[in-house]
């Protein structure tokens, strides 16, 4: 296993907080550490991204190519999920102010498939604001059903986003929360860079964040559950470094979307969950989240071919979370994206993927648990009209499904100075 420089620092910033200076002017650092361990053993008998293997994710169910991974078979066991951090709390005149730091070993980016730190939170709260990395203010986090599997629903709004917000009101019926975060955006360019007449101009794009995303959410408690509004508009642009006066693949393009979430509970032992997100150019806010920008063809203009867009979309996702005895619950969610995609679009592009989990939860003691669950993923790939102008012939996007039984052991443990 790898140890980042990301970890070090957590160790050394662990060893700064718990054993603090002394002082008589400032009060007492509470500091409760906290850790999850998480095996995981898991059967697909298909194939879906080995990098994601304990991980139901749709839009991982066929390569970059369109093609399956492997043959049908796979077996897998991990770690990964597993975190670890600490909390603090201190007093001040101006109410409480809380950090809190967890790494998990999921890995990512360059790290992909890797037993690796990675950062799950990281941040900061008091008089209302909020500094650092947590669950997006356009995210409903208590509509997150608790599966078996780690990953969870694709169609939900679920990203621990970089921040600065401030509740304006925050009481325990209502709360209304605003604020300002990482835009982040990525493109379905990919495909078009590797055997294609602009492939050169395309491999000088790069997207540039030049505004911070904007985020809101209304959030309304009731007796038997809750509701909430989301919204999210940022600004997206791309920068081709190889643009001249009779060749410029520049562009520029707004993506914004709503997250209408809640949960009712119509006795003390159901709880159902739902959620509803729609808009274009956001889906990197969404937990499996897809490209944002499109390829759309604009073969009459000469100086910019090709363009991009931002790509429309609705996903949904519904659960149900039921205690079935003292140490017993199950858990059903469902879930599904559909991306409006463009014509221009290849057949390696994602078009709409679905979740599907059913799982038994058991909790002999507190703390501990065992989980066994089924889980069904598919992917759809869209059907590329063809380009003549370009020398691309039409073709048609694949459809893949997979089936994994998974089970699990989890133990939770947390202590306080």
């Amino acid at each position: 296993m790898k140890i980042s420089s990301t970890g070090i620092i957590a160790v050394l910033l662990s060893i700064i907080l718990i054993f603090p200076a002394k002082s008589q002017n400032k009060p007492p650092i509470d500091v409760e550490f906290t850790g999850m361990f998480w095996f995981i053993t898991t059967y697909n008998f298909q194939s879906s991204d080995p990098n994601w293997a304990e991980m139901l994710r749709p839009t991982r169910v066929l390569d970059d190519s369109g093609r399956p991974f492997a043959d049908n078979g796979l077996f897998s066991i991990s770690v990964r999920p597993s975190r670890v951090g600490f909390n603090t709390r201190q007093a001040t005149t101006k109410g409480d102010l809380i950090t809190r730091f967890e790494l998990d070993l999921v890995g990512g980016g360059s790290n992909a498939g890797e037993t690796f730190f990675r950062v799950f939170n990281a941040y900061a709260e008091w008089n209302r604001w909020t500094f650092g990395k947590r669950n997006s203010v356009f995210m409903d986090g208590s509509v997150v059903p608790n599966t078996v599997e780690f990953f969870g629903p694709n169609g939900m709004v679920l990203l621990r986003n970089i921040q600065v917000s401030y509740k304006v009101v925050d009481s325990q019926k209502s709360q209304v929360q605003i604020g300002l975060e990482n835009p982040s955006a990525s493109s379905d360019l990919g495909p078009f860079r590797e055997d294609f007449t602009f492939r050169e101009k395309l491999s000088d794009i790069v997207f540039t964040n030049k505004l911070p995303a904007l985020t809101f959410h209304y959030r309304r408690n009731f007796e038997h559950g809750h509701f909430q509004a989301g919204w999210v508009t940022k600004y997206i642009s791309w920068f081709d470094r190889g643009s001249t006066p009779a060749s410029d693949f520049s562009g520029e393009t707004w993506g914004y979307g709503i997250n209408i979430s809640g949960s009712i509970n119509p006795t003390g032992k159901i709880r159902l969950l739902g959620s509803v997100v729609t808009g274009r150019g956001i889906q990197n806010f969404l937990n499996d989240g897809t490209a944002d920008v499109g390829v759309k063809a604009n073969p009459t203009n000469v100086i910019t071919p090709i363009n991009g867009a931002a790509i429309p979309f609705y996903a949904v996702m519904a659960a149900s979370e039921i205690t079935l005895a003292e140490t017993l619950s199950s858990t059903v969610a469902f879930s599904r994206v559909v991306n409006q995609t463009f014509e221009s679009q290849l057949s390696t592009s994602f078009q709409s993927g679905s979740y599907l989990t059913v799982g038994l939860i058991h909790r002999p003691i507190p703390g501990i648990s065992f989980g066994l669950e089924y889980q069904h993923a598919n992917r759809q790939n869209a059907n590329f009209a063809g380009a003549p102008e370009f020398e691309l012939p039409a073709a048609q996007g694949n459809f893949f499904a997979i089936n994994k039984i998974q089970a699990n052991f989890v133990y939770r443990f947390s202590k306080t100075n």
